[in-house]
């Protein structure tokens, strides 16, 4: 596996991780109505990390 697809892979994991905390801590019902705007803040907020942290050597 090359290191591109391995950060990849360990960022889509964090992401799904962090989906799950919120669709737990909102209940069903709340993520029904905010589950794609809290889906994209992850994504937007993983994609602001990975940029930072190859910026800054750290990946």
């Amino acid at each position: 596996m090359s290191e591109a697809q391995a950060i990849k892979d360990r960022v889509n994991r964090q992401i799904e991780r962090e989906i799950e905390i919120c669709r737990k801590r909102m209940g069903e019902a709340e993520w029904k109505l905010h589950g794609e705007w809290v889906t994209e803040n992850i994504v937007t907020a993983a994609k602001i990390w990975i940029m930072r942290a190859l910026r800054e050597g750290s990946l």
